[in-house]
């Protein structure tokens, strides 16, 4: 069962960036459809913006490649300049984002990304977005209070396994960055759940729950530093 607040509880506000018409109107009418509140569409970065400045959505739904002008990843990291607890999701058909250009940014800290081709049904958008929410909005713990992380220490395997999952990157992208196969990563991936306690019927929201422990583990790092 899913440990996400449904969609209508959270009654998210999503801003949906596609530059092609049609892909942009189906998506938004299947985000509505689904209970999140769309307060816009926009073809390109500028009009994403001007949306962003009037409704302050809570997350962003972006396709990276967005034609002439800024990418997709430029557009997150000036929404994250402007309203840095906004949920950053790339929703797009390139398998990785660095094939799109050698001097793109990274990925914004806890932003996720689906592959169009990769999603099976309507859910896996709705839980990556729910997912993508909750990891800018986790409350943080009081600086005295610890950030309990099950089975410490991790290997180093296990902390670049974390953070390349936080950054969005798949299965596929991880095993060519880490030159090995993709059940190699998948395997890997799975011990990581388990070592995390991520129980095995929540595959839906395994990444999200891995990008959220590292977010945790990070914050803890910076508690003692």
């Amino acid at each position: 069962m899913s440990t996400a607040l449904t969609q209508s509880e959270l009654q998210i506000s999503v801003l949906v960036v596609e530059d092609e018409n049609l892909t942009r109107a189906l998506m938004s009418k299947l985000l509505t459809t689904s209970g999140f509140r769309v307060v816009g569409s926009a073809p390109d970065a500028a009009s994403a913006m001007v949306i962003n400045r009037q409704q302050r959505p809570q997350v962003a739904v972006i396709d990276i490649n967005l034609g002439a002008g800024p990418s997709g990843l430029d557009l997150a990291h000036a929404l994250r300049k402007v309203s840095p607890r906004i949920g950053i999701v790339f929703v797009t058909v390139v398998a990785d984002a660095r094939t799109l250009g050698p001097n793109l940014p990274e990925m914004p800290p806890a932003s996720l990304y689906i592959n169009k081709a990769e999603i099976q049904t309507a859910n896996q958008l709705i839980d990556t977005i729910q997912g993508a929410y909750a990891l800018v909005h986790t409350d943080m713990p009081k600086e005295k209070e610890s950030v309990k992380l099950v089975s410490e220490p991790f290997t180093d395997l296990q902390i670049e396994l974390m953070r390349m999952i936080s950054l969005g990157m798949s299965n596929a992208s991880i095993a060519a960055a880490r030159f090995t196969t993709v059940k190699s990563t998948e395997n890997a991936i799975a011990r990581l759940a388990k070592k995390l306690n991520i129980a095995s019927d929540e595959k839906n929201n395994q990444r999200v729950s891995i990008a959220r422990a590292f977010y945790m583990l990070n914050f803890k790092t910076k508690l003692h530093e």
